[in-house]
């Protein structure tokens, strides 16, 4: 039961309530009344400015009646059943049971209350409007993610005012070549009207130009004209802010001038950090006009071009690294110049080369560099641009991409290499460079690689910081060598060569990829010890490599990560055999029994094949051969010399499908044969091969002129 004190608070609420729903009642006299009088109002005798106001009125007002009366319904719906179950009869307690009265006498537990909050079907108690105006930050901040095609078509509903610091906005654009729009837009968007884009870009931090593969030029126009707009647009933020600073139009007009005529520093300390560049693979069915759209260059500026925050130039191809030239570009806050993969792999034209001396003298303290293959003579030639104060490359701790192997295309000149040395220690790189790749492509066995070794090792000696590790100096060409050296040159270098040449030599040794090995005289046999090939993992035998099969092994068998030999130059086959069944014996010394070769390649002349019994020991088939002395051999390479006559052809293909079988058969760890022939047509050479092996479970298929036979899987 409710006590007493509890009964007169829910008078004196009811008595509230109450007289606020009076006050309601008066209100609604009053707002009916002026509807009313709307309802009566002749449309010509309202002034226009009140037939604006009177509309945002009524809407406004019943938007709040509709919430008041779902509010009051809710409400009243909940009072209802409380009431009712207030009002009830209590039930009367029974008449012949003690134990109910006794416990009429205790306290009652303390029940919850329940009431009726929302029910289903009805509409929300809050009505908020369907939408909601947007702030100027809200609105910028959306507007501002727009390309610029996109933001064109809202020029107008934003306005003058809010299109243009929406443009400001941008952090970052994309010249994309790789959505279909996106490169149909930027292709067809004239150069002026790239330069307007860029001087609205006032914030922007990064430009990014995504070209397709081989056409470096696509759009390149329009990139010079964005970033030349850019920074219009700043110094046209400098020079207001100085003409409201110096409080004349004078003083401004002056200040523009000195910007102009390059007689004064930038007022500006700009926006622009970062120039990146990606060559994308487009599909084929992407057709791309010759000459790509908006390759041309706009007119060059009058006045210099500044872009004091630019901090990163990323992978900048050829086309865009000479555009600068003659442009009157200043970028003296450059710190990361890495020029592009698109250059040729040791040299630069003219053109371009202009373009990437006028990158690299404007920088005031560069740090990292990389020039993508470049002669020493040429690097020097260009780090000749910076001035020999002692100080231009004092920042200097990155240098990749000079290239070790100038023998490939002209004669070794050591002196290039010295004349390098000598640039980069006048200009402050003293033993301070904390990373140096030299890209080499492949070390030879002869003089002229010991001579020009002993240069580019004192080179490193100079400019390199101690902790520098002399295996850590070199690129290795991506061309499937992973770096090659002669396997002779350390015998050579070891009689011939200076320290300083010897440990460069070998240096490149543990980290190159292939050994070439011919069975050249070595005067100092010793010198190529058990870790002096670490990382090679080809060996190509060449010449007379066999002839002394014990060195061969010996060569060979310190080599840990070899897996492919290539003995294509070998003749006849069965030194070949003998040669990896001594190589197995000395892997089974060292404890590598169980490795496997992931391929052998073999050179085969189709006279042989043709002409020779299969069981015959100068016959490669392997049916009078212990394989078990082998090691296992994932793969055979095979290369067939010269051609058949159409007479022949049966009896070679039946010599070549035996050695075929006979490797799948005996070799341990066997997958697949490859036979590579330059005669006959597909069907020619594939239709005899997949009617003898038919039933072998055996897989044939054919590839241009090479020919695969593999064992079957559950899957294939």
């Amino acid at each position: 039961m409710i006590g007493a004190m509890d009964t007169a608070q829910l008078k004196n609420q009811a008595a509230r309530v109450e007289q606020a729903l009076q006050e309601l009642v008066q209100l609604h006299s009053q707002v009916g009344a002026h509807l009313s009088k709307i309802k009566q109002l002749d449309p010509a005798e309202a002034s226009s400015h009140e037939s604006l106001l009177v509309p945002t009125q009524l809407s406004l007002l019943e938007s709040y009646v509709k919430a008041a009366v779902t509010q009051l319904s809710s409400v009243e719906s909940g009072l209802s059943g409380a009431v009712d179950a207030l009002t009830a009869a209590p039930t009367p307690p029974s008449a012949n049971s003690s134990a109910a009265a006794e416990t009429d006498q205790q306290p009652q537990a303390r029940r919850p209350s329940y009431r009726l909050v929302k029910e289903s079907g009805c509409p929300p108690e809050l009505e908020e409007p369907a939408r909601r105006p947007l702030s100027c930050d809200e609105l910028l901040n959306v507007s501002g993610h727009l390309q610029p095609w996109e933001l064109t078509r809202y020029r107008r509903p934003l306005g003058t005012r809010l299109f243009t610091q929406s443009a400001a906005n941008y952090a970052n654009l994309v010249i994309d070549c790789e959505d279909d729009k996106a490169r149909r837009m930027w292709a067809a968007m004239p150069l002026a009207v790239a330069q307007r884009w860029g001087q609205r870009a006032t914030n922007i931090r990064e430009i990014k130009h995504r070209r397709p593969v081989g056409r470096e030029n696509w759009c390149r126009g329009t990139w010079v004209a964005l970033v030349e707009g850019h920074a219009s647009g700043r110094a046209a933020i400098a020079a207001k802010q100085k003409r409201k600073s110096e409080g004349g139009e004078g003083t401004a007009v002056a200040a523009a001038a000195r910007q102009a005529d390059g007689s004064g520093q930038s007022a500006d300390d700009g926006t622009l950090e970062v120039l990146s560049f990606e060559a994308v693979k487009l599909d084929d069915s992407i057709h791309i006009p010759h000459p790509p759209p908006s390759s041309d260059l706009p007119p060059a500026p009058t006045s210099r071009i500044h872009l004091p925050a630019l901090k990163t130039v990323n992978n900048i191809p050829s086309d865009c690294m000479s555009a600068r030239v003659g442009r009157q570009w200043r970028t003296p806050g450059v710190t990361t110049l890495i020029v592009g993969t698109g250059l040729d792999l040791s040299w630069y034209d003219e053109e371009e080369m202009e373009g990437l001396k006028a990158w690299v003298s404007g920088c005031e303290a560069i740090e990292m560099l990389d020039l993508k293959h470049i002669y020493f003579g040429t690097a020097a030639g260009l780090l000749s641009a910076l001035p020999a104060n002692g100080k231009s490359l004092a920042a200097l701790h990155t240098l990749r991409g000079v290239s070790m192997d100038e023998d490939v295309w002209v004669n070794t000149d050591s002196s290039g290499i010295d004349r390098l040395r000598e640039v980069m220690v006048a200009r402050g790189a003293k033993r301070s460079v904390r990373e140096v790749k030299i890209t080499v492509r492949a070390m030879h066995d002869d003089d002229d690689t010991v001579v020009w070794s002993g240069s580019a090792a004192r080179l490193i000696e100079a400019v390199a910081a101690p902790e520098v590790a002399w295996e850590e100096v070199f690129a290795l060409n991506d061309d499937g060598t992973s770096g090659r050296i002669d396997a002779e040159l350390l015998s050579l270098s070891r009689r011939t060569g200076t320290p300083a040449a010897q440990k460069l030599i070998g240096g490149f040794a543990k980290t190159a990829g292939t050994v070439t090995y011919s069975g050249r005289h070595e005067t100092i046999p010793a010198a190529i010890r058990d870790d002096a090939f670490a990382a090679a993992h080809i060996l190509r035998l060449a010449g007379g490599a066999l002839a002394n099969k014990k060195r061969a092994v010996q060569v060979a068998s310190g080599m840990p990560s070899l897996s492919h030999i290539d003995a294509s130059a070998i003749a006849p086959v069965r030194e070949v055999w003998q040669f990896l069944e001594g190589l197995q014996t000395a892997r089974e010394s060292r404890g590598w029994a169980e490795r496997s070769l992931s391929s052998v390649g073999l050179s085969l002349s189709a006279h042989t094949l043709t002409f020779t019994d299969p069981h015959d020991r100068d016959h490669p088939c392997l049916w009078h051969r212990d394989t078990t002395k082998l090691p296992p051999i994932e793969e055979v390479h095979v290369d067939v010399r010269s051609t058949v006559a159409d007479d022949q052809f049966e009896a070679f293909y039946s010599s070549m499908v035996a050695a075929v079988i006979s490797f799948t058969s005996k070799l341990k760890g066997h997958k697949r044969t490859q036979i590579k022939m330059t005669f006959g047509s597909r069907r020619r050479v594939e239709q005899p091969f997949l009617a003898q092996l038919a039933g072998a479970g055996l897989k044939v298929s054919m590839l241009v002129d090479t020919l695969s036979v593999e064992r079957r899987t559950p899957d294939t």
